[in-house]
């Protein structure tokens, strides 16, 4: 499903806005040139063939469904669209299910799995509220059970009452989101936590009642609220930052989380994990990558073994780096998505593609404003790159080991080890095993412009750290290779 591109790299899709799409549709116009100097042996990370991974995906795409084809090309194959009450059903028993179809059907044509997050907001059905929060109390939960009975029912692929073109069922169903908030704009909740835990049980058994197969994921856990969870039972001892503009920031502390309104916040969130049901658990990630593994083992201690994902996760972030670098970016995606892979997540989810300019009003916090794949000004980021290099190396994933930071070790279905190593501290080099023997390896050589080299291993598998990932396996991932020259593919791939 990957387009391969050529050294000259032109992505446009200003395209029209397809109808009923929903939404205010973004037109973009992307494009990225490579430096002239850039055109004489490196290679393109575009030119890297694979398909969409279930490892790796979306969140918040664009509202414009012509521009969802970039996504397959960074390896990307679940993505998280919003669902508002208010729009698939403004009154009550009316349906308007348009803008969500084309979405899901876009997305499936692509190789793509949707992933629906609700908001409850129809005015006609929720309780009304002072509280700015996305998310409200259905006045009557019958009228919440059974709109999602027949969008479950769209949308389950059993041949009944199905969405026009549906290629397969939808299944993942997640409600809302960064609770308990009353604030938050994008999620929140505005009732009691009693109402908040019969609200994800109601859902979930409507949910399971219309098919069985579906997967219930509860609201993603803010990273400062995980922050809040680490911090106050004692772990990680690090201080937490959260910006959301230029002036405003929280800061988080293990002496600062023993505050009780903390800790009651704590045993809030403990409490709707134990009582309420779900099947998947998601996490919010932002921030330095080694904050991830006290946030997800701190859950882990709340749920065991429920499996878990980020459908929000990103970097670099502003509340903690204010000079971001294309390598730091391009860094940052891949350490991002593989630590938390090597965690045992079963998925991972950025947290958009598009940048734009900062909008205090609208939009991602501050410290989350540069994160994005790509740019405001429609230029391609580091991690757009980086996103190329991660969709070859998980495409066939079984699992991963970290056994270093700075060090991956890939297993693949069926195909030798791929070998994930770069710099990250005092160590300069990697000893690969004895066994394992490589005739060429990808060093990447330019986060920016997305460029790479294959080279010649050293004889005694002594490689070399450096800045930027080098990748080595007995069958290199992406294409079959030969030293000096572009990938020959072993498949055709296209849009």
């Amino acid at each position: 499903m990957k387009t391969l591109l050529t050294a000259v790299l032109l992505l446009s899709f200003a395209l029209p806005c397809l109808a009923n799409a929903g939404g205010d549709p973004l037109r973009y116009e992307v494009t990225w040139k490579q430096a002239p100097e850039a055109k004489v042996t490196e290679l393109a990370l575009a030119d890297l063939a694979f398909e969409p991974s279930s490892r790796l995906g979306l969140g918040f795409p664009s509202q414009n469904p012509h521009n969802y084809y970039l996504f397959p090309q960074c390896g990307m194959g679940v993505v998280r669209l919003t669902v508002h009450w208010k729009d698939r059903e403004p009154n009550e028993d009316e349906y308007l299910w348009g803008g969500t179809d084309t979405k899901i059907q876009v997305l499936q044509a692509l190789g793509i799995d949707a992933f629906l997050t609700f908001e409850i907001d129809a005015e006609w059905a929720i309780e009304p509220s002072e509280d700015l929060a996305a998310n409200h109390p259905p006045a009557d939960m019958a009228d919440w059970t059974e709109f999602m009975a027949l969008c479950v029912d769209r949308y389950d692929g059993d041949g009944v009452n199905d969405m026009p073109e549906l290629r397969k069922p939808v299944l993942y169903y997640q409600f809302i989101n960064e609770w308990p908030s009353k604030n938050n704009l994008h999620g929140g909740w505005t009732g009691t936590l009693y109402q908040l835990i019969e609200f994800f049980n109601a859902s979930y058994d409507v949910v399971k009642a219309t098919d069985p197969n579906a997967h219930v994921v509860l609201g993603g856990i803010s990273s400062i609220g995980l922050d809040a969870m680490v911090l106050n039972a004692g772990m990680g001892g690090y201080t937490a930052r959260l910006s959301y503009n230029e002036t405003v920031n929280d800061t988080l502390t293990v002496e600062l989380c023993q505050d009780p309104s903390i800790a009651e916040a704590v045993a809030d969130r403990e409490r709707v994990l134990a009582e309420s049901r779900y099947d998947i658990v998601d996490l919010h990630m932002y921030g330095p990558v080694e904050y991830n593994q006290y946030r997800i083992a701190r859950i882990r201690q709340e749920v065991g073994n429920t499996p878990l994902i980020t459908s929000e996760c990103g970097g670099p972030n502003l509340a903690y780096d204010l000079d971001i670098t294309p390598t730091e970016h391009f860094m940052t995606a891949m350490d991002m998505n593989l630590d938390a892979l090597s965690r045992g997540l079963e998925f991972t989810m950025w947290l958009s593609m598009f940048g734009r300019e900062y909008d205090p009003d609208n939009g991602p916090t501050w410290g989350n404003s540069q994160l994005q794949l790509i740019d405001e000004n429609q230029q391609a980021t580091g991690g757009f790159w980086g996103y190329h290099l991660l969709g070859a190396l998980v495409e066939d994933m079984t699992s991963v080991e970290k056994p270093t930071p700075g060090t991956y070790i890939i297993h693949r279905t069926g195909k030798p080890d791929t070998y994930v190593i770069w710099q990250t501290g005092a160590e300069t080099t990697y000893q690969l095993p004895a066994s394992v023997h490589p005739e060429k390896m990808i060093v990447v050589t330019d986060a920016q412009f997305g460029r790479y080299e294959i080279q010649l291993p050293p004889a005694d598998g002594l490689l070399p750290r450096g800045p930027l990932p080098l990748v080595v396996s007995e069958e290199l991932p992406g294409g079959a290779y030969v030293a000096g020259e572009k990938p020959g593919l072993v498949r055709v791939l296209g849009r």
